[in-house]
């Protein structure tokens, strides 16, 4: 009799704990009134919305599974964080809204149709003098889904990600650089750094990494081709070698985005003027060099630099999940391995022609190799898989 007692016990209170909540929204403002709840959609039963509801300049609440045991008011629009059992939130101006409902922290925000959700990133890693009482560094966003924010420096420590200012409306996870941000999750311990952030507010997915510069236009496969891609090491200098270029035009960009691109008016050597003219190139296959900060930038053609087209490097296997086997026509004076985010791995001078790099111990990843013999140095990617 016990253990069936006890058998019961388990099953209601499962049902019980495992029962999704339901969250709605109520009022005069909303056009069936305080008889009638509207219910918001979650995927997760701790976020929720709700698209395009019509809302008069009146008062509106919040409440959980339909009753008033739990509901919450506010005393700002048109975001805040709920006030368990408050005064009714005041709508002004009437109109058509998208609503968010954190029911962990309360936190709402009731966001114009048509107008997309501020995703900003909030925390000691953004200022490490005010954390959390500094303002959220803004996301750049085209369809209100990914957000990117370019080549900022972070001091380093805890930060989240924020939605319309609102403190209730923070994603946060674990993992650093990538992840999958969760609505009231834990801040993000983001290390101090250059770093470009890329964030998906639908499914939470992100992403810290060095900034990317690539090249593109109608000297290679056109403007709406993809981007180019050039090595860095640190944010700030860039470069490729052997890029093939066909009688046309490029320009360089930042992070695949035309928010920040340079184009000019010399070539093969000068300084890149910010949405500036389309630098007309002249074919042949070249080295670039690109500078982020000075916008400097070089196109060296390889036919012309004898000393460089008669020292080379080979690496082989790429990608591989062992050894990377390193030879050269000349003694390799030195090797420097970096991971993406630019920290160096590896240090060595082989004074041979040959060598390699141990693999088995690195992570997962992209890496790059910088190379130097007598007065020629190149940066190859490696993929370790």
């Amino acid at each position: 009799m016990i253990k069936k007692l006890l058998l019961v016990s388990f099953i209601i209170l499962f049902h019980t704990t495992s029962k999704a909540q339901n969250v709605s929204v109520l009022g005069s403002g909303t056009s069936l009134g305080w008889g009638t709840d509207t219910y918001l959609s979650t995927t997760d039963n701790i976020f929720y919305k709700i698209t395009n509801i019509p809302l008069s300049a009146n008062e509106v609440k919040f409440r959980q599974d339909g009753m008033w045991n739990t509901n919450w008011g506010g005393t700002t629009f048109p975001t805040g964080t709920g006030d368990l059992n408050g005064q009714n939130i005041g709508i002004n101006p009437a109109g058509n809204y998208d609503i968010y409902f954190n029911r962990l922290s309360a936190g709402y925000s009731f966001l114009p149709t048509n107008t997309f959700p501020q995703i900003g990133i909030w925390g000691p890693a953004v200022n490490s003098q005010l954390g959390y009482g500094a303002p959220d560094v803004q996301f750049h966003t085209s369809d209100g889904i990914n957000y990117l924010l370019s080549a900022f420096y972070y001091s380093g420590g805890s930060a989240y990600f924020r939605q319309d200012k609102c403190s209730g409306l923070t994603f946060g996870s674990t993992s650093f650089p990538d992840g999958t941000a969760q609505p009231s999750g834990p801040t993000i311990q983001v290390a101090g750094g250059l770093f470009s952030c890329r964030y998906n507010r639908t499914s939470g997915v992100y992403s810290f990494s060095l900034p990317s510069i690539g090249i593109l236009g109608t000297a290679l496969n056109g403007y709406s081709a993809p981007d180019t891609n050039l090595n860095t090491l640190d944010g700030y200098t860039y470069t490729l070698n052997n890029l093939v270029l066909n009688t046309g035009t490029v320009k360089f960009r930042l992070d695949d985005e035309w928010l920040s691109n340079w184009g000019g008016t010399s070539f093969p050597l000068g300084t890149g003027t910010p949405s500036g003219l389309d630098i007309t190139v002249t074919p042949g296959t070249y080295n670039l060099s690109f500078n982020r900060q000075t916008a400097d930038y070089s196109f060296t053609n390889t036919l012309t630099n004898e000393t460089f087209s008669n020292e080379t490097f080979k690496v082989f296997p790429n990608p591989t999940n062992s050894v990377w086997n390193i030879n050269a026509t000349n003694a390799i004076d030195s090797i420097q391995l970096f991971d993406v985010l630019g920290k160096q791995i590896l240090n060595n001078i082989p004074n041979s022609d040959t060598t390699s790099i141990d693999a088995t111990t690195l992570k997962t990843g992209i890496y790059f190799v910088k190379l130097s013999m007598k007065n020629t140095t190149e940066t190859i990617r490696l993929i370790k898989i």
